[in-house]
């Protein structure tokens, strides 16, 4: 008499997205739109610009670079909080300690939000 074989079933676990997951994927998703939006901008605005007489590659480096150094003193400005005291981020735009506005006075770029 030979042993009964065994029956072998395959499970397979089925699960539906979480919320979690499906917010994440709409927000990559977001994320990609904008890049490409982007993208085609700075490409069009780069033909633009050859086109009205950019030289070539070295001034768009140059370019750059001056902006990644003023990009960097604008992020180092700090501000007192008139409210509590505490020494902030002009770029918050308000204090980390109490909540208020910072009321800074001077130039913010519109490209550091």
């Amino acid at each position: 008499m030979t042993a009964p074989k065994e029956i072998q079933e395959e499970k397979v676990v089925v699960s539906a997205p979480s919320l979690e997951s499906e917010i994440n994927t709409a927000r990559i998703n977001q994320l990609e739109l904008k890049l490409e939006t982007l993208s085609l901008i700075t490409e069009s605005m780069w033909n633009i610009l050859k086109q009205h007489g950019l030289e070539d590659s070295v001034d768009l480096k140059t370019e750059m670079a001056a902006v990644i150094g003023a990009r960097a003193e604008r992020d180092a400005i700090t501000v007192e909080c008139a409210n509590c005291n505490s020494t902030e981020k002009v770029l918050s735009g308000v204090c980390g300690q109490c909540g208020e506005p910072l009321g800074y006075k001077g130039h913010i770029s519109p490209f550091d939000y």
